[in-house]
Order: structure tokens, then C-alpha cells, then sequence
């Protein structure tokens, strides 16, 4: 690690040098070259935690586009993800080069696996809305009762860690990690530090430290219409919804008329970086791993006001017909 931290400062030298020779400014990719090697901030990362944040980042920097091919999603500011490619490309070039894709433990998706996204079926000769639209992606059994009776399944958020789901579906939703560089500290020969009052003990890797919450009840969507979400979420329909305020207004108000000691939460999801992000959001519940950034998930969130004293269970209310502010659509 510290022959690697050698390197990387001999770089923030010519970085910096480049920078004073141009009056303080440099190319946008050299500049995020120098931000990383100003502050390594994953010099002190294991190699398999380094992977997986590479393919998350990779993951979210192709899209299946309405056309049926793989390809780059539009670049807007901040390019938060170029960004971050930009720092992994110099630490992995410390490290001997990128990792085998393959080798990543990563669940793959193969869009074309039936001769074409399934998306491309889904939505052919579909002109969407033009305002604000949800669109919740599942299994035409189970969309079809929600389009026609308004019958809805509201889930724990705990259910979504059952290892039985893909990889889109799949996640810790009662925790939110962070990760505390340790190289300073393990190049001065130390192995543990005191975080409020607890010895935490890091040795060869970083401080890793879970924000943990009480299970909620949660109900996600995505903002748009997106070609590679029926295949991650191995669905076969989508309900589009042409109306998302009366939509959330009809969930809310029947999910409380049956559990009144709730507190609601609805909005866009806030996408966070584990090493990065420490005060981006306020409310856990809200935010997500950046890796699911493609998704564009608005959620609605429902909290028990007192912790819950047993497991919660799935919640099925009835909002009525949607068939006047919603389409069914299936391959």
C-alpha cells in the first residue's frame, strides 16, 4: 500500500504542476484524475469491495435504449458516474489493471437471451404521456387484479433481503453502510480506532459501519418508462400510471385507514456512495446504494411511529379501479 501511495502522490505532482503551469485549470478527466490522487480515498480498499464498486458503476453508466441496444445514458451534470470511473481507472492502476468482468460476483442479465429485450414487446406501439408518469414493473398475474380492482401488495422492507431475488430486486433495505478510509492509519501502524465510546478494530481493511433501522413497510416505482427494468426485474408487465398524485393520495389514505400509526415518506430515492456521501441524506428510509442509481425508483414509505414489536407482515390494500388513469401493458 505504500508503494502504491508512492505512485499515486507522484502523480498528484505532475497534476498539480500541469495545473499551475495552465493558471489553475485542467481538462475535465484530469481534473477528477487529480481530485483522487489528492485523497485516495479507496487506496486502502479491499480488492473485493473495489470490483463490486466497479461493476456498479459500469452498471449504471450503459442503458438499453428504446431501440433495442446497449448503450451510454445521456450525460448530465455533475457526471457523478464518469467521475467515479475516473477515480477507479487511477486506482486500479496501482493495482495492476481492471478486474475480470466475469470474476465479479455479480448476477448477470442477458437482455437478448430470447432474441430481444422483452421491453421492446412490452411497450411496442406505446406513446407515453407526456407529463409526470409512475411505472411499477412485476408479473401481468399480479398487475393485472392491481389495474382492474386497485388490489396492491405493500411488502416489509426486510422481505427484499431474501437472497431468492435478482440482483435488481435484492437489497438490504434496513441498512445503509458507510465506509472510513484507514490508510493514514494503517500505514502508521494502527488497527483500530474509537468511534463513539466503541473500540472498532479495522486492520486490513476499512471502517465499515452498518446505520441499521426498524423494518418499514415499502412500496417502490420507477420515474419513467426504461427498456432494461423488465428483464432486471424478471417481469413480463408494467402498469403505467398517468396520474401519480391521485395514485399515491389513493395508497396512502387506504394503507392508513388500516394501520393509522404509520408515518408516510414518498418521493424519489436518494442515491448515496458509501465512501463519499456521509451527510447526503437525512432520512434512511429514503436513500439507497448508488448502485441502483438506473432504477430512477420513487418509493412510498410507510413508518411505524413506535418500533415494531413483531415481524411485520405484508400489507394488501384496495385503492379501486385504475383503469381510468393507468395502462396494463405485457408482452
Amino acid at each position: 500500500m505504500r508503494g502504491r501511495l508512492g505512485i499515486l502522490e507522484a502523480r498528484r505532482a505532475e497534476f498539480d504542476r500541469r495545473r499551475q503551469a495552465a493558471g489553475g485549470s485542467l481538462p475535465r478527466s484530469d481534473w477528477w484524475r487529480f481530485e483522487y490522487v489528492s485523497n485516495p480515498y479507496l487506496l486502502g480498499c479491499p480488492d473485493d469491495r473495489l470490483d463490486l464498486r466497479f461493476h456498479d458503476v459500469m452498471t449504471n453508466l450503459t442503458e438499453l435504449g428504446h431501440n433495442s441496444l446497449i448503450g451510454l445514458p445521456p450525460i448530465d451534470e455533475p457526471n457523478e458516474f464518469m467521475r467515479k470511473f475516473t477515480h477507479l481507472l487511477e486506482e486500479y492502476g496501482v493495482r495492476g489493471g481492471l478486474p475480470v468482468w466475469k470474476e465479479i460476483p455479480r448476477q448477470e442479465v442477458d437482455y437478448f437471451a430470447d432474441g430481444g429485450p422483452i421491453a421492446a414487446l412490452m411497450f411496442k406501439d406505446y406513446v407515453p404521456p407526456a407529463g409526470p408518469i409512475l411505472v411499477k414493473y412485476g408479473r401481468r398475474e399480479f398487475l393485472e387484479p392491481m389495474l382492474r380492482e386497485g388490489v396492491i401488495r405493500i411488502s416489509p422492507a426486510g422481505y427484499y433481503g431474501d437472497a431468492s431475488h435478482s440482483d435488481a430486486v435484492r437489497d438490504d433495505e434496513v441498512s445503509r453502510t458507510f465506509c472510513i478510509p484507514t490508510w493514514r492509519e494503517r500505514l502508521d501502524g494502527r488497527t483500530c480506532t474509537e468511534i463513539q465510546g466503541h473500540r472498532v478494530e479495522y486492520r486490513e481493511d476499512d471502517v465499515v459501519l452498518p446505520l441499521v433501522v426498524p423494518d418499514y413497510h415499502l412500496y417502490s416505482l420507477c420515474d419513467q418508462i426504461y427498456y432494461r427494468m423488465p428483464t432486471d426485474f424478471e417481469a413480463d408487465a408494467a402498469v403505467v400510471i398517468r396520474d401519480p398524485i391521485r395514485f399515491k393520495q389513493r395508497m396512502i389514505s387506504a394503507f392508513l385507514a388500516l394501520h393509522p400509526d404509520s408515518e408516510t415518506l414518498e418521493g424519489p430515492v436518494i442515491y448515496y456512495d458509501p465512501y463519499l456521501d456521509y451527510t447526503k441524506f437525512k432520512v434512511p428510509e429514503m436513500a439507497k446504494h448508488f448502485g441502483y442509481a438506473y432504477q430512477r425508483e420513487v418509493r412510498i414509505v410507510f413508518r411505524p411511529r413506535s418500533r415494531p414489536t413483531r415481524p411485520l407482515e405484508p400489507v394488501f390494500v384496495r385503492i379501486g379501479s385504475m383503469e381510468d388513469y393507468a395502462d396494463l401493458l405485457w408482452a
